[in-house]
């Protein structure tokens, strides 16, 4: 190609590239002082004219960058962020896990800005300041308090029963602190990817059918994370007829399982936007009152029901390979089990995928796998078998719960 101006038309923005404009500067260069300057790679003059090339590519690359940033399905980071402003949402900011905690005592001591750790190493604050309170009758007295505390690592944060049970700031007089349920896990930041899916669900409010109205409107629910819809527009329960989502459905009924978000806010949602006279099946219940008529619905929809992951990967150590591997394995598996949704399937053919990715270079792996095995519990034996879930379940991915054997 010879160089161009850049330009807009119909098919979108138009660039030069690196060696249009070198090629451009080099013709000019030649226009100026003659056919004959010497401007081979290893002149001087040739080094100044690919350096400047350089920059002004570098300068285009920022012109499509910005043409980029008009587009909800181009636009990254804050240009993103900005863009889906237009249609009423918010990029969901990360979260913190949150988890209640027992506090034990020999008196009722005052704990100010205490902190605590859990098996992994996370540090968890707890509400400041706060008193023990006294348990039970002389001579057993003893001093108890069980608190909410918030882990200062954002994102999910897994922390099981009894994991929570290291004191970081010792008080005299605090003996011990344990969980005796896990953690609500918190949420990494929205990413772009699933903020533009969720940008696109949005545009589907005013849309032809009721269920994608519906899904659209608890996708732009504040702090709603993961969300599936059912419906069953049959007069049968049974899985297996036709329209039927799953085995029990209620006939002529939505089923909505949202993860985050406010009741309140996910059961107005429902309201506004489900089939006139459509049930809404769920165990989390709440009553919309009609401001216009003053009509009282009731709305429900479920939580998710979280099913722990077990792994184990056998892999091969090859050159390059460090210590630091399986730590990064364990991570990024984690994560995908982690960005699953809910009812969704986890195969091990997946699991394989996130693994070898982490191969820097394809053509020279520093490790390969020989096996990898999966279960919803440690025991009976995992298995190669992929694990699939009920309408209302979704994955849990754990660190703890995932082993690299090396060989």
């Amino acid at each position: 190609m010879t160089y161009f101006a850049p330009y807009v038309d119909a098919s979108g923005l138009h660039l030069p590239t690196y060696d249009d404009i070198l090629q451009k500067r080099i013709e000019d260069a030649k226009a100026i002082y003659g056919q004959d300057i010497y401007l081979a790679n290893d002149s001087l003059d040739y080094q100044m004219i690919s350096v400047e090339s350089l920059a002004l590519y570098d300068v285009m690359q920022a012109i499509q960058y910005a043409y980029n940033q008009a587009s909800p399905l181009t636009a990254v980071g804050v240009g993103l962020s900005s863009l889906v402003q237009l249609n009423g949402l918010t990029r969901s900011a990360a979260t913190y896990s949150t988890c209640d905690v027992t506090l034990v005592g020999s008196s009722a001591i005052t704990i100010t800005n205490g902190q605590v750790k859990d098996q992994a190493g996370n540090i968890w604050d707890l509400p400041t300041p706060i008193t023990l309170q006294a348990v039970g009758s002389p001579p057993g007295v003893s001093y108890m308090l069980t608190v909410t505390a918030t882990c200062q690592t954002p994102g999910a944060v897994v922390a099981l029963v009894d994991d929570i049970n290291i004191i970081v700031s010792p008080r005299a007089g605090w003996i011990s602190v344990t969980n005796h349920s896990p953690a609500a896990v918190g949420q990494d930041a929205e990413s772009d990817s699933d903020l533009r899916e969720r940008q696109a669900l949005s545009v589907e409010l005013p849309s032809q059918t009721m269920l994608s109205g519906t899904l659209a409107a608890i996708a732009a629910v504040m702090n709603v994370t993961r969300y599936a819809v059912y419906e069953n527009p049959s007069n049968s329960t049974h899985y297996g007829d036709p329209g039927v989502p799953f085995e029990g459905a209620p006939e002529h009924s939505i089923t909505c399982v949202v993860e985050g978000g406010d009741i309140e806010d996910i059961a107005e949602a429902i309201y506004y936007n489900r089939g006139l006279g459509c049930y809404t099946n769920g165990d989390v219940e709440t009553v919309i009152t009609d401001g216009e008529y003053g009509s009282i619905t009731p709305i429900r929809f479920y939580r998710p029901e979280y099913v722990d992951v077990y792994v184990e990967i056998t892999l091969h150590k090859m050159t390059g390979y460090t210590v630091d591997v399986s730590l990064l394995i364990k991570a990024a598996v984690a994560e995908f089990i982690n960005d699953l949704g809910i009812g969704d399937i986890l195969t091990v053919s997946s699991i394989i995928g996130v693994v070898m990715g982490l191969n820097a270079n394809p053509l020279k792996p520093i490790f390969s796998i020989t096996s990898v095995l999966i279960g919803k519990s440690p025991s009976p034996a995992l298995s190669t078998a992929d694990l699939d879930l009920d309408y209302k379940e979704v994955f849990l991915g754990d660190i703890l719960n995932i082993e690299v054997v090396e060989t």
